[in-house]
């Protein structure tokens, strides 16, 4: 999946993710933070997360959304990582003032702030967020929205080998498809190039 600038965009390895985390932690960009943490745990669309609201979540920690490319209604349970950021996401809009009601991912606009007008931040914001990080830090590949998707697949796929289902989640049609989207096939070939030595 390209980026906004056709760029390449993958899945973000394990010690970069690291660095991202504490690079938006330390500058208190609370909203970004939330909006990785989730997203890498429930692999949704920039398109469908960017625009969950709090009232989307159930008593059970559960998610119905209909999906906005698909029109698929797809149903999700929050596991710890995603309840945690969204009690820190909560209480850091307590502390602004902010209500902890409507879009999740409040774009934090002045203008919005002051007026109480209640938007999603947009997905032009998250990438120039994660264009930002990916120069400050110094991570060789390109990152975008489309990376938190990415590093979910690729590490359930990892841990499970589970292609049907990752499949299933991504609404990708084909094993192949889904391979090439989150990375394997590309690292596959390099380690073949690596190790076999005739």
């Amino acid at each position: 999946m390209k980026s906004n600038r056709g760029q390449e965009v993958f899945y973000i390895k394990k010690k970069d993710l690291k660095k991202i985390r504490n690079y938006f932690l330390k500058q208190e960009k609370f909203v970004i933070l939330a909006l990785i943490n989730i997203g890498i745990n429930i692999a949704l669309r920039i398109s469908d997360l960017r625009n969950l609201k709090f009232e989307d979540i159930d008593d059970e920690w559960k998610i119905k959304i209909r999906e906005i490319k698909t029109k698929k209604i797809k149903y999700i349970q929050l596991n710890s990582s995603c309840k945690d950021a969204i009690n820190q996401l909560k209480h850091s809009y307590n502390t602004k003032g902010i209500s902890s009601t409507g879009y999740l991912f409040k774009s934090l606009n002045r203008v919005y702030i002051k007026t109480g007008f209640d938007a999603p931040i947009t997905s032009a914001s998250v990438n120039r967020y994660f264009t930002q990080a990916k120069i400050d830090l110094k991570i060789p590949y390109a990152i975008g929205t489309h990376s938190l998707r990415k590093t979910w697949g690729y590490n359930v796929y990892r841990k499970t080998k589970d292609i049907g289902s990752i499949m299933k989640i991504l609404n990708h049609s084909s094993v192949a498809h889904t391979l090439r989207y989150i990375g394997i096939d590309q690292e596959e070939i390099d380690f073949i190039y690596e190790n076999f030595n005739f």
